[in-house]
């Protein structure tokens, strides 16, 4: 390793480590676990209860900061504009903005089906 390599590591360390002092100085609990598992708008969706046409707006827009949105390789400024709009979501995000951490399609898919038991 050269020294850049060395000081590099050595501060991304420093850094890690003074995160997590502020974490516990301020009493912010630690970042869930999140599931590595690609994380869509339909998923979004499901998880907070809004319409997925409300999270591609949410997104575009501003008002739902989960993500970006990606048209013609710039973000997107528009839902019009004919060309398609590619979305990515991150899971930290969506848990900073709604409080859902994402645990991967199969635990939603178990907890959607819970949810429709405690409706009926």
């Amino acid at each position: 390793m050269s020294a850049v390599d060395d000081y590099i590591k050595e501060n991304a360390e420093i850094h890690k480590f003074a995160a997590e002092v502020a974490r516990i100085i301020s009493g912010i609990p630690q970042m869930p676990e999140f599931s590595n598992e690609r994380i869509t708008v339909e998923d979004v969706s499901k998880m907070t209860g809004i319409p997925v046409s409300s999270v591609r707006a949410g997104i575009v827009y501003g008002w739902l900061p989960v993500g970006v949105a990606i048209q013609n390789n710039k973000p997107a400024k528009s839902l019009s504009g004919g060309s398609r709009i590619t979305y990515i979501v991150s899971p930290r995000k969506v848990y900073e903005v709604t409080g859902h951490v994402w645990r991967g399609k199969e635990a939603l898919k178990k907890k959607n089906k819970t949810d429709e038991h405690i409706e009926e």
